[in-house]
């Protein structure tokens, strides 16, 4: 009877002590889980625009000058085949400019009647060396037509970059912005009193310098502007995680 009495009460006893183990786990998590809400609640999120700037000089040139024929009538067609193919032979020996084939296109003309029109445009870039070069295909390209219908409309000769400054570029923006980034996460210290870290930094775009500079004109030689240092811009989104 005893030993049985002594059973009962071991079983009582271990089964308090398990409850009891129970509830003291359940008191620990709840303490660390407030523990950790207050940690947290300390943490600052800040999102911040980050602007930084470069100075930088175009390296090539670009222009698109474009032709134009309109009220062609059948006998003008062997006459335009004939100059755009003495276009293109032109284009390809100078090297500077892409494009020359030419499209039609049906609109109304100014009596009210359907037309037959054609227009072309080449892609021209050279660096600063190269502008006679440009200005020889032009001249060439004008004394080709001069007895055409088709007649030629020069773009301006803006100032550019070229592929590889672009990337250039690109590479020191993204450095101006990191440091900047820095900088700013110093001043959120002393702002918030905290400790701010830079957690993310997401670029955006620059935006280069493409500006028109010079008219456009109607003689086959057009000054090209100086290349000039130019500042170029760019922006991104920081995140700082402030403790």
């Amino acid at each position: 009877m005893k030993n049985f009495l002594f059973t009962i009460l071991g079983g009582i006893l271990a089964l308090i002590v398990f409850v009891l183990g129970s509830l003291f786990g359940e008191f620990v998590n709840v303490i660390k889980g407030s523990q950790s809400s207050q940690i947290s609640s300390s943490e600052l999120v800040i999102n911040e625009q980050i602007s930084a700037s470069i100075e930088a000089t175009p390296d090539i040139y670009i222009s698109y000058p474009s032709f134009y024929a309109k009220n062609i009538s059948d006998d003008d067609k062997s006459m335009i085949n004939a100059h755009f193919s003495g276009i293109l032979t032109l284009v390809k020996e100078n090297g500077l400019c892409t494009g020359g084939a030419y499209q039609t296109y049906n609109e109304i003309n100014k009596d009210g009647l359907n037309s037959l029109s054609l227009g072309s445009q080449l892609a021209c870039k050279f660096s600063a060396n190269k502008l006679e070069q440009y200005n020889k295909l032009i001249a060439d390209i004008e004394n080709l037509i001069k007895s055409s219908v088709v007649k030629l409309h020069l773009s301006a000769i803006n100032p550019a970059f070229s592929a590889e400054a672009e990337a250039k570029n690109q590479s020191e923006l993204k450095s101006a912005l990191s440091a900047a980034a820095t900088n700013a996460a110093q001043n959120l210290n002393s702002d918030f009193n905290k400790t701010c870290t830079l957690s993310e930094l997401n670029f955006g775009g620059a935006s280069y310098y493409h500006a028109r500079l010079a008219n456009d004109g109607a003689t086959a030689k057009i000054s090209a502007p100086e290349l000039k240092s130019k500042s170029l811009k760019a922006s991104a989104d920081a995140k700082y995680i402030c403790k």
